[in-house]
């Protein structure tokens, strides 16, 4: 059994769609924005790239074969190896992306269960120790709708981080992350704790909707998960826009006092995907507010 690092927070959810890997991501950049020396690790095989590694060629590759579409991590699993990220994907940030190799690793961790029993679910966590110690904080946006990498991920965290939209379907969909949690905890992880679970997606003027949501994930994850403050609303373009740039929302929102306008587009001088959307502003301030917020809960956790 391997101790966790203190300072390891997993994203994750039993659905997929609610902001989870999204959050990761911003979660990420705004610490390493910060000065600190921060590692995501992708444990998905949908990766949506929302940094730009792959579509921009972001980062520093590792020497020998190629680490994308989680190839880099399949390996490292595979030949029980540490993990090789792509550096300085950001300053200070380096990556273990994502991608369809990790969809693999159902299959690899089914064989070897068979010899390891549960301990399997270990394999992310042996792979991380010996690099996580030059880290300032680590990052793991795990799989949705998939046990085996849902526990690979939690028995690598310390925190669990539980975003939601306010639909059935997301409130279902949690109950999965609650029994992969429990069953890692019990099994080969009893450092791991629900930092927080939070709103993403949603109209942050629907108090009589969010108290429902407070109560089903009261219900789910238990009486004394917080539930944050910050909700992150909905809007659609701007979100898009800069996932098909790979910029976080923060770096979206700073081309804005040089971005096209609208009359450009009409004379012909420019293209609508030129324009900035204002309504990149507060969606960057409520995604940054929101990973306060999540950092503030893992202290508060720690020190009880």
């Amino acid at each position: 059994m391997i101790e966790p690092p203190e300072n390891a927070v997993m994203i994750g959810t039993g659905k997929g769609g609610v902001g989870k890997s999204t959050v990761a991501a911003h979660k990420a950049g705004f610490h390493a924005a910060r000065g600190e020396r921060t590692l995501l690790i992708c444990v998905t095989s949908q990766d949506d790239d929302d940094l730009g590694i792959q579509r921009y060629d972001r980062g520093i590759h590792p020497d020998g074969p190629s680490v994308l579409d989680g190839q880099g991590l399949y390996r490292s699993l595979h030949d029980r190896t540490p993990l090789l990220p792509v550096r300085e994907v950001r300053p200070n940030l380096d990556v273990v992306p994502g991608g369809e190799a990790v969809g693999e690793l159902t299959q690899l961790l089914m064989l070897r269960m068979m010899q390891e029993g549960f301990a399997v679910a270990g394999s992310l966590a042996r792979a991380l120790a010996p690099i996580a110690g030059w880290y300032d904080q680590i990052v793991i946006d795990s799989a949705p709708e998939n046990d085996g990498l849902e526990q690979l991920a939690a028995a690598a965290a310390r925190w669990l981080v539980v975003p939601t939209r306010s639909d059935d379907t997301s409130i279902r969909g949690m109950k999965r992350i609650a029994r992969n949690y429990k069953l890692v905890r019990r099994n080969i992880n009893p450092h791991l704790q629900v930092a927080a679970a939070c709103l993403y997606g949603s109209n942050p003027s629907a108090t009589s909707l969010h108290q429902e949501v407070r109560e089903d994930v009261a219900k789910i994850l238990g009486a004394s998960t917080p539930m944050l403050r910050t909700v992150v609303g909905y809007r659609e373009i701007p979100s898009a826009n800069a996932r098909k740039k790979g910029l976080l929302f923060s770096e979206y929102a700073a081309m804005l006092p040089a971005s096209a306008k609208s009359y450009d587009v009409a004379a012909g001088r420019a293209s609508r995907a030129d324009v900035v959307p204002e309504s990149i502003v507060p969606l960057a301030r409520e995604m940054d507010s929101l990973i306060e917020e999540i950092g503030d809960h893992c202290r508060k956790a720690a020190a009880s």
